[in-house]
């Protein structure tokens, strides 16, 4: 599950505190600065909609300051992951999950302090996008609805041919 902390909260560790409180593993994190193009890229499937260049362009939180990209693994992910961010208006979160990220810590509708992929394929293409080096496979389990397996891609260098191999590794579940 690929999970954002926006830069526009404050409460970077209160949030990632939260998350691991919630029984969340982070797989993979790293900070970053997104350009315009990767924004767009980010959210290419709102591209359409009318709050598009709104989302890109209000303070372009992607690009005003390190977003916190993290991979996060837990038993029916996306849907744990869903109901701990809580409604994307704040305000409508405060009323009906008091006790989400969105409801503690977003400030209003396009600062909502952490951001999520809504479905198994974004979840897979955003994973794709930001982290490159992770290829994502997914797997079917008898107590999880859907996972995904992580593989970091390492290359190593072959003994006597000077050229580089690509090398999976499955990080330890």
């Amino acid at each position: 599950m690929l999970a954002v902390i926006k830069p526009d909260t404050q409460h970077k560790e209160e949030i990632l505190e939260e998350i691991r409180g919630r029984g969340f593993t982070i797989s993979r994190l790293k900070d970053t600065v997104l350009s315009r193009e990767m924004a767009e890229e980010f959210y290419r499937e709102h591209r359409d909609k009318p709050f598009f260049s709104q989302l890109i362009n209000h303070g372009l939180f992607l690009r005003s300051g390190p977003c916190t990209m993290m991979v996060l693994t837990k038993d029916n992910m996306l849907e744990e992951w869903r109901a701990s961010m809580g409604p994307t208006d704040p305000s409508e979160a405060r009323q009906a999950a008091p006790g989400s990220l969105r409801a503690c810590f977003a400030k209003e509708i396009l600062e909502t302090a952490v951001h999520g992929s809504s479905n198994t394929q974004h979840t897979h293409q955003k994973i794709q996008f930001l982290f490159r080096d992770i290829s994502t496979e997914r797997i079917l389990h008898p107590k999880m609805k859907i996972s995904y397996i992580l593989v970091l891609k390492v290359y190593i260098l072959e003994p006597n041919k000077n050229k580089s191999v690509p090398f999976e590794k499955v990080p330890p579940q």
